[in-house]
């Protein structure tokens, strides 16, 4: 644990030295893999998938705040919904101004969740974000969260519409609005995914911010275990499509990854909680502090000792002693 403890240490440490070259780094990565996968999903406008407009735009993104980052990635996937249609773009724009300012409202830091549940979602790794939202972000992060998922959803139901398309006469290509939106409102797997993903927030949440001893450990794995009971049940009942297994295996996954972020945010060692009682006039205050496991730092003080100056020692002794 000793060993664990100090590379985290050491990896903070360098993150927060070097943090203004780290984040735009970061943030240069995240953009990049963001429209890969929006290239993936959608790919419809040539331009838009250009590696020279991908580079000039996770560029720009690495020196912006996250909304920019946000209305920037947007404005990418609404020219990649122009390509298809413009009643498809009026669909997204329309969701996507909504979304804007709701989550510029309630949540304007957490960007970051709505861009990378696409890039989650092609990777099969969305249904660890549930668990990872609760602990880092609370519930707040709901918001983002709905907004990331309807994305995705309408990035699947506008790719079956042009499947649709490229086998239907010109007089179909003037339902897009419709099918879209039908599609998407029918969607029972996004009703579901939307439903527990909000209560696995909720629950987690809760858990996790109680005071007994590891109550983030049994937050996330209660939080995990919830996941996968409210999927299963919720695809039965819902008769929705559903993979059993990526469910399971994302679900863990995120449980895993949320026990090692909660490590680097701090683990609590509870054999040296202490209590403190004080008072004023009003009231009496009881407060139980639980400090964080840490390795002592070592401050050795290295002294270099002379030849010269250990005769100029012993030599002012001598004479000490004779006097």
């Amino acid at each position: 644990m000793t060993t664990l403890i100090t590379i985290r240490d050491t990896i903070k440490g360098f993150i927060g030295r070097y943090e203004k070259f780290v984040i735009p780094v970061v943030k240069f990565i995240a953009t990049i893999l963001v429209l890969v996968s929006f290239n993936c999903l959608m790919g419809y406008s040539s331009q838009m998938k250009s590696p020279a407009i991908m580079f000039i735009v996770a560029l720009i993104s690495a020196f912006v705040p996250v909304q920019l980052i946000v209305l920037l990635t947007g404005l990418v996937g609404l020219l990649h919904m122009y390509a298809v249609s413009i009643d498809i773009a009026l669909v997204y724009l329309g969701l996507y101004v909504l979304m804007y300012l709701l989550y510029m409202r309630f949540a304007p830091k957490y960007g970051w969740i709505i861009m990378l549940l696409p890039l989650l979602y092609m990777l099969k790794l969305h249904y660890m974000m549930p668990i990872v939202i609760s602990i880092f972000v609370g519930p707040i992060g709901i918001i983002p969260m709905i907004f990331g998922v309807v994305f995705y959803y309408l990035m699947f139901h506008v790719s079956e519409y042009v499947d649709l398309l490229a086998g239907a006469s010109e007089e179909a290509s003037i339902q897009g609005f419709s099918y879209v939106l039908n599609g998407m409102l029918n969607d029972k797997a996004m009703l579901l995914t939307i439903i527990v993903f909000i209560l696995v927030i909720v629950v987690t949440y809760i858990i996790y911010r109680q005071p007994f001893a590891y109550s983030w450990l049994v937050a996330i794995g209660s939080g995990a275990v919830m996941g996968i009971v409210l999927f299963l049940v919720g695809g039965i009942v819902l008769e929705a499509d559903i993979n059993i297994l990526v469910i399971f295996l994302g679900t863990v996954g995120g449980g895993l990854l949320a026990v090692v972020a909660q490590f680097f945010k701090g683990i609590l060692d509870y054999s040296r909680t202490e209590v403190v009682q004080f008072e004023d006039d009003d009231y009496y205050y009881y407060v139980k502090a639980v400090p964080k496991i840490r390795v002592a730092e070592q401050n050795v003080k290295v002294q270099k000792i002379s030849e010269q100056k250990v005769r100029t020692e012993q030599k002012a002794q001598a004479e000490q002693a004779k006097n």
